[in-house]
């Protein structure tokens, strides 16, 4: 099964609220993206970080989230929840520092250009050693098709898969 862009016309808001809220109680919102020039794609605990100490404030750690269809299942697809970081601003501001994926598939799910964030104070990155990670990615059916529901708890379970081999050493 290959994934792709979501189709135009579906409101993935009620839903995404849904999700959101298995995951977090925290607030769910936008984080001003504006990506600074020294910043690395897909490095956002380092970039949030490296802000933090640059400009004041902290890192602060939550999920921001990807809309997903599977090209030969109809209905209206899947989210994922990815564990991210931002930039929480001296003044406030919720500030995503990290530039944009290359890849138009890896495009958080956004607003006028702003990143839909959900702050998890639970959602602190893992540590072994020196190396500092990702939670695993968190996965949403949004309909009840068994077939999504299956190729999703696929997804999930291997995802966290990777995470245990990633943090136990292997690759």
């Amino acid at each position: 099964m290959s994934d792709s862009a979501a189709p135009k016309g579906f409101d993935v808001r009620p839903l995404l609220e849904v999700f959101a809220r298995t995951i977090s109680r925290e607030p769910l919102g936008l984080a001003f993206h504006r990506p600074e020039g020294w910043a690395t794609p897909t490095r956002c605990f380092e970039n949030a970080v490296r802000q933090a100490k640059q400009k004041g404030g902290r890192a602060l750690f939550g999920w921001m989230f990807h809309y997903r269809v599977v090209e030969d299942i109809s209905g209206p697809g899947y989210l994922i929840a990815v564990h991210h970081a931002v930039w929480h601003s001296p003044t406030g501001e919720l500030v995503d520092v990290t530039p944009l994926h290359d890849d138009p598939k890896h495009q958080p799910i956004s607003q006028g250009g702003d990143v839909l964030f959900l702050v998890d104070t639970n959602a602190q990155p893992i540590a072994v050693g020196v190396t500092v990670g990702p939670r695993p990615s968190r996965f949403y059916a949004l309909d009840a098709d068994e077939r999504l529901a299956a190729h999703v708890r696929e997804l999930q379970d291997a995802e966290d898969e990777a995470c245990r081999n990633l943090y136990a050493g292997g690759r």
